[in-house]
């Protein structure tokens, strides 16, 4: 994989192939745990300045890295790092959208049939998904370890900020479930 992005990055030109390799050579990085590696790539290649300004499919691609990032620094016990790489992600409400595992149901109206064929191209084929229920409780689990310690060292504070909203709407959510015993 080194060989191959050192290749792409000595003698392509153009910006989407050579940012594409980049994504690829930090997504296998933290696939395979080497999370340092993985994280100056990301930071000196400095992506995520200007893929905003990317097409889709290269965005998809860095959302995907990133995801992959925040679980390669969980299972490397850096939580709060893991925390700030899935936290764009998980606060937007579409990880399922910006992974490309899917469209959000949105009304008729918002898109014609040509659109949501340009949509459906886009999406990543299934055995290349990333597991969203993984996602999900890989950011609880880190909002928590993050949120709970904050939480009882500001316990009398009244202008205390949150952490993770989604973490205490699900706290909230549990509160409120009364307790069932088996």
């Amino acid at each position: 994989m080194e060989r191959l992005c050192r290749f792409v990055y000595a003698k392509d030109r153009t910006d989407r192939i050579r940012t594409c390799a980049i994504l690829c050579h930090i997504y296998h990085h933290a696939l395979h745990s080497r999370w340092y590696r993985a994280r100056d790539l990301m930071l000196m290649s400095h992506l995520q300045d200007n893929i905003q300004h990317a097409d889709p499919p290269v965005q998809i691609l860095y959302n995907r890295t990133m995801v992959q990032l925040g679980i390669c620094a969980f299972r490397q016990g850096l939580i709060k790092d893991a925390h700030n790489a899935l936290l764009d992600i998980q606060s937007s409400g579409r990880a399922k959208e910006l992974l490309g595992q899917g469209l959000l149901l949105r009304s008729l109206q918002e898109r014609n049939a040509e659109q949501e064929k340009v949509e459906k191209r886009r999406q990543v084929p299934f055995h290349m998904h990333v597991n969203l229920e993984l996602l999900e409780c890989v950011y609880l689990v880190a909002a928590m370890l993050l949120e709970i310690p904050y939480m009882a060292a500001h316990e009398f504070d009244a202008r205390r900020r949150m952490i993770s909203k989604q973490f205490h709407h699900q706290l909230r959510v549990g509160e409120r479930q009364p307790l069932l015993a088996s």
